[in-house]
């Protein structure tokens, strides 16, 4: 009788620890806190335009993937678009000068940048002591490559660039 005392306390505890999942709504309450399952917000679905039918299918722009679907409505352009009069917000205008003026774009250019940096982690892994010490490497290693906002703020300003005032800096009590 002895040798089940352990199997039966293994059991109750395990039993206990599924039971505390439960509390406060447990996994299923936390997922559905989240937005994650249960039924979908009724607010969020919106009916799509009808579909057109383009005068010459020959003509067709190549798909884009990860762009707007030009059927599906989208409040919040729409919203900006009945107060202000403009078909979009400020600052959004077309890019298509900026974008030609940038060059052509390079498809390898993220294998190129990931292999750089790995080149760049290599060579520049900072001392010993500070990396046993610091929980953040990645300040150890791009330290010198990072901007001080504070003083690229103050030289714009010294050259006369128009720059935005400066957030104000929270005091600690």
């Amino acid at each position: 009788m002895r040798s089940a005392d352990p199997l039966r306390l293994t059991a109750l505890l395990l039993a206990a620890a599924a039971l505390a999942g439960c509390a406060e709504g447990g996994i299923a309450g936390n997922l559905r806190a989240a937005g994650i399952g249960g039924t979908p917000d009724e607010f969020m679905v919106l009916p799509t335009k009808p579909l057109e039918m383009p005068a010459d299918l020959a003509a067709l722009p190549a798909p884009t993937p990860g762009a707007v679907n030009r059927v599906d409505y989208q409040p919040k352009l729409q919203a900006v678009a009945s107060l202000t009069g403009k078909e979009t917000p400020a600052g959004t205008a077309s890019a298509g000068p900026l974008i030609a003026r940038a060059g052509p774009v390079d498809p390898n250019i993220r294998a190129e940048l990931a292999a750089a940096d790995v080149v760049y982690r290599e060579n520049n892994r900072g001392q010993l002591i500070p990396r046993l010490i610091l929980q953040d490497n990645e300040l150890l290693i791009y330290d010198g490559e990072m901007l001080d906002r504070g003083a690229e703020f103050e030289r714009l300003r010294a050259q006369g660039v128009a720059v935005p005032p400066a957030p104000p800096t929270v005091v600690a009590e």
